[in-house]
């Protein structure tokens, strides 16, 4: 009796109808070396990973209710479901029903538990933004001073390789990156950013590519278009360079010897990044030979097959020439694709069936912009930015020098922020009526320019730029599709000169793009708002009655107090995080103040313990920054918490011109 009623429960059932292996991962199913994972009847299962490890077992709810549980997760009540989830490693990215996410983080010394809150310095809720599709991945090496790591080898990449082979140690970069519902951004954040989803990278083509499907794995992203046309690249924002303790240049050398692993607060790595790598074909779906029977689909993976940039496997489901299914794999860097039978069949509709063909493009997010550039005792020039985007880089600087011009190249970083921006509207950041993006900038001279026979242009080269040729983080930048405003750093710690503080000039450049609202095609929340087309008279109003009238009257006026109150929420967020980054601006000063008289970090750290030097090395580079940061995200949010948006003031104005003309008809019906 006991078996029969076994047998006819609902947890059997479930797990009877899980799969017996896991190649493939996807929003209901993943894997890390050691263990299967899915997700069913909103619960996660797990069992062992048995071609890897040789354990068998069978599924089990994952931590015994397959749901968050404990005091950290309590916003998880029951009757709520897991709906999405995605793994890396034993690390867990869960959503609820809700949008809601939950993270189960097996890598501090504490016990292990769900957290329903995330981000740094401040924990805070994360919920998924509009999206395509989303993924979770994340980085790290063995550190056993700061923490455990109960993780097979094979899930630990320890370190990566720059663009001329300097290899740094990975800290540890948890990152969720989530599609935008065009394809051609992914938004990301990780568990050492504030909890929001304002920074972004666009798609490969800078952006025109449009993403079908993405997977990720230590921090390479592997996409996907509707062609089956497939791209890689390595990015997180540990990587990026906005972090403030982690340094960088973009002066090319080898600066490790051999096979060394530089410390990560230590290593100095060569920037840009890497863009993004199109992946090559797979040939046989092109083979004559064939019996037309190959095939691929748009559900890819990538996994972690070791340390380094290089050990990544990629896979493609699909059938080849054969008809079998199973999917297409190959290294990252490697050139031929080879099969793996599985038997997991999947329907012809799933077929990507015009292979390579040339897909739709999305729309350049790349803007012009043109102004000035001024430098104090200097003659003003006229300048231009070209081909520029806040999620992207590089672009170019041109100068104007009488009837001459000439090109300088533009890096941009991101500027962190200790505090949450546009939290719940990161469509916000970026456009004119919401917040600016905040970056950090460098300029790159060619060496033609810095040797110009020209004695004009070498004059103003050396003038103006010359100094700052390849300064890291030199320059600071408010961005969003109307402006740009780009000022130098006047005192700044010099990475090349062992973080000695160097005076430099002070440059401002103010550019505009004249085409902001030929251009941009993307309306503001709160004009997107106001021109529901729910919300709009008839263009015919000879068949409106009083009651139709009234009805409008109504909804026009719910649409104006909902605008008024999003506006004033968005204010009163805005003059919270100002006054946050403020309280910490002087904090942060006086902390500088005492790195710089003790000499951090100068001190010969080599006989320290790991944990020492680590700890020790970025309290100096801290201040490597500067309080550009604090002051920067200050001053932005306490503006934006006080001044209207342009889009907000027009959003209003079309509303209640709508009432006054719905007023007007109201009252010539009931006169009739």
């Amino acid at each position: 009796m006991f078996t029969l009623l076994l047998l006819c429960s609902p947890a059997f059932t479930t797990a009877e109808e899980l799969p017996d292996d896991i190649w493939l991962r996807d929003l209901q199913h993943g894997f890390s070396y050691e263990y299967l994972y899915a997700l069913k009847d909103g619960r996660i299962w797990i069992k062992p990973n048995t071609k890897n490890t040789g354990v068998t077992g069978q599924w089990q709810l994952f931590n015994k209710t397959g749901l968050p549980y404990g005091k950290h997760p309590e916003s998880f009540e029951d009757g709520h479901r897991i709906t999405q989830l995605s793994t890396e490693g034993t690390m867990l990215a869960a959503v609820s029903d809700r949008g809601r996410f939950y993270l189960w983080q097996p890598t501090y010394f504490e016990e292990t538990h769900w957290r329903d809150e995330t981000g740094a310095p401040f924990a805070d809720t994360l919920y998924l933004p509009e999206n395509k599709t989303w993924c979770f991945a994340f980085s790290t090496m063995t550190a056993p001073w700061k923490r455990k790591t109960p993780m097979h080898e094979k899930d630990i990449v320890t370190y990566w390789e720059d663009i001329d082979g300097n290899k740094t140690e990975f800290g540890f970069t948890a990152t969720i990156y989530a599609v935008t519902p065009d394809g051609q951004k992914i938004r990301f954040t990780d568990t050492g950013l504030p909890a929001s989803w304002g920074k972004a990278i666009t798609s490969p083509e800078r952006g025109r590519f449009i993403i079908e499907n993405m997977c990720a794995s230590a921090s390479v992203i592997f996409v996907i278009n509707k062609t089956g046309r497939m791209y890689t690249r390595m990015y997180d924002f540990e990587l990026d360079g906005g972090c403030p303790a982690l340094r960088f240049t973009y002066d090319r050398g080898k600066r490790t010897v051999d096979d060394e692993i530089a410390p990560l607060m230590t290593s100095i790595r060569t920037h840009p990044l890497p863009g993004w790598r199109e992946q090559e074909p797979v040939s046989e779906l092109f083979s004559k030979g064939g019996s037309g029977k190959a095939a691929i689909t748009s559900k890819i993976t990538i996994v972690l097959t070791g340390r380094g940039n290089a050990e990544r496997e990629l896979r493609v489901q699909g059938r080849n020439s054969r008809g079998e299914y199973g999917y297409w794999k190959k290294m990252l860097y490697g050139s031929r694709w080879g099969f793996v039978v599985t038997g997991e069949k999947f329907n012809d509709e799933d077929i990507i069936k015009n292979y390579l063909e040339k897909a739709h493009e999305g729309k350049s997010p790349d803007k012009d912009y043109a102004g000035t550039l001024s430098r104090s005792g200097e003659t003003d020039l006229k300048a231009e930015l070209l081909g520029f985007y806040y999620f992207n880089t590089p672009a170019t600087l041109r100068i104007h020098v009488n009837s001459k011009h000439f090109d300088m190249i533009l890096h941009t970083v991101d500027l962190w922020s200790p505090t949450v921006q546009k939290k719940n509207h990161p469509d916000l950041v970026g456009h004119p009526s919401g917040e600016p993006k905040l970056l950090q900038g460098a300029i790159e001279i060619p060496d033609e320019l810095l040797n110009s026979s020209d004695p004009e242009i070498k004059s103003v080269v050396d003038k103006y730029f010359r100094e700052f040729n390849k300064e890291p983080i030199a320059f600071t930048i408010s961005a969003d599709d109307r402006r740009v405003s780009i000022e130098s750093k006047t005192l700044q710690r010099s990475l090349r000169k062992n973080l000695s503080y160097e005076f430099r000039g002070n440059v401002k450049f103010d550019l505009i793009n004249e085409n902001y609202r030929r251009d941009f095609s993307a309306k503001s929340i709160f004009l997107a708002m106001a021109e529901n087309p729910e919300l709009d008279i008839p263009a015919d109003t000879s068949a409106m009655t009083a009651n139709d009238t009234d009805k409008l009257v109504v909804l026009n006026e719910k649409a104006l107090d909902d605008i008024r109150r999003l506006k004033n929420r968005i204010q009163r967020e805005s003059c919270a995080t100002g006054c946050v980054s403020s309280c910490i601006l002087p904090v942060y000063y006086i902390f500088n103040s005492c790195v710089t008289i003790l000499g951090i970090p100068h001190w010969d750290m080599s006989g320290s313990s790991p944990g020492t030097a680590e700890n020790i090395t970025q309290l100096g580079g801290v201040s490597y920054t500067g309080g550009t940061p604090l002051k920067e995200h200050a001053v932005m949010n306490l503006r934006e918490g006080f001044d209207n948006p342009e889009d907000y003031d027009l959003a209003v104005e079309l509303i209640e011109n709508r009432l006054y003309k719905l007023r007007i008809i109201s009252d010539e019906l009931k006169q009739k």
